[in-house]
């Protein structure tokens, strides 16, 4: 079967049959997960191709019919950004992704196609890597995502309600907010955490602009900023004056826009991060940081209203699997990531 490729910019006339493919996508995807963002207005869509028509493409059938569009864009991460942690410093990502009904007979071609053409784009624009993200129980998607290099990178998980007395854990320490005197352990924690994840992706790494970025973090708790002003709120597992394990809470706002465009807008509670020191693991340290979290959510929703609450863990990480669904979080959408090689010059 034959297709062809076209650039949006010499097309504007095939825009509405953009939306349209682009409201059939999403329509079959919150059939299969209504969690996902709602379905986006022809007005909202047409924004957001008009806004690509610089970058974006057309897949057209042998009779000319609009079957795929792809708009990609680039994200380098500031120097002194936490994300050198799980992402290079150059990163190709997709603004949008819109492919037929996988039961079409032409769907696996113009996916090829697509991700061809998002791969000549990056590669112009050389990139250090790749991102793809996709609603997770979308999953015809994902062989091919594999078979064009990219793999596995974190799964973002949603849960609707709060968890409260639902975990069950040890009495053997206490958990309380974290104190400027706490900075060494949490780092070496949060070390040891990245060290521990670097055995199940190739996309986390540990570095020093990484080891600046938390403790910059942290400062702004020094700072007395509050979670509401973007600092984060971090509950520590304290045994006997000995920090064993940290809960880093943020709080995450989605709006309409924001890429990649998979959760609902609204206001989110986000579990960053929950470690525990190897030597305390299987103590049930880590559920009780969890719960007390959701404690401290609690006392927060007297504030402000909160629509769920939002984590991302590794799917390479059969212990952050279980745990996480244990604790009711569901999979929403789905990151691969593709690495360059460095060149040799």
């Amino acid at each position: 079967m034959s297709h062809s490729l076209l650039f949006v910019k010499d097309a504007p006339a095939m825009i509405p049959s953009i939306i349209d493919l682009w409201q059939r996508q999403e329509q079959r995807q919150r059939k299969i997960d209504p969690r996902l963002h709602p379905e986006r207005s022809v007005i909202d869509l047409e924004d957001r191709v008009q806004h690509g028509l610089e970058d974006g493409a057309v897949i057209l059938g042998p009779s000319g019919r609009v079957r795929g569009y792809v708009h990609p864009g680039i994200w380098p991460l500031p120097e002194t950004s936490l994300l050198h942690a799980f992402l290079t410093s150059r990163n190709g990502i997709t603004q949008a992704l819109v492919l037929p009904d996988p039961q079409d007979d032409d769907a696996h071609d113009v996916a090829e196609m697509s991700l061809l053409a998002l791969a000549t784009f990056w590669r112009v624009k050389q990139t250090t890597g790749e991102l793809i993200r996709w609603p997770s129980h979308d999953r015809w998607l994902e062989p091919l995502l594999l078979l064009h290099g990219f793999a596995l990178d974190s799964v973002c998980a949603l849960r609707r309600e709060p968890l409260l007395n639902e975990l069950q854990s040890s009495s053997s320490f206490t958990v309380r907010y974290a104190h400027p005197e706490d900075e060494e352990a949490l780092v070496a924690l949060f070390e040891e955490e990245l060290t521990f994840h670097e055995r199940y992706t190739p996309f986390v790494r540990k570095s020093p602009i990484v080891l600046r970025a938390f403790r910059a973090k942290l400062a702004r708790i020094w700072e007395e900023k509050s979670i509401v002003e973007g600092a984060p709120s971090v509950l520590v597992a304290d045994a006997a004056g000995i920090v064993i394990g940290m809960a880093e809470n943020t709080l995450v706002e989605i709006g309409n826009t924001d890429e990649p465009g998979f959760t609902p807008p609204g206001h989110y509670g986000c579990l960053d991060n929950v470690c525990v020191t190897s030597s305390s693991r299987g103590q049930g340290v880590g559920c009780r940081l969890v719960q007390a979290s959701f404690e401290m959510w609690a006392e927060m929703r007297r504030l402000l209203t909160l629509d769920g609450y939002l984590l991302w863990y590794n799917p390479d990480n059969p212990s952050a699997t279980r745990f996480w669904s244990r604790c009711g979080f569901k999979p929403l959408w789905t990151t691969y990531q593709r690495l360059h090689a460095p060149s040799v010059k």
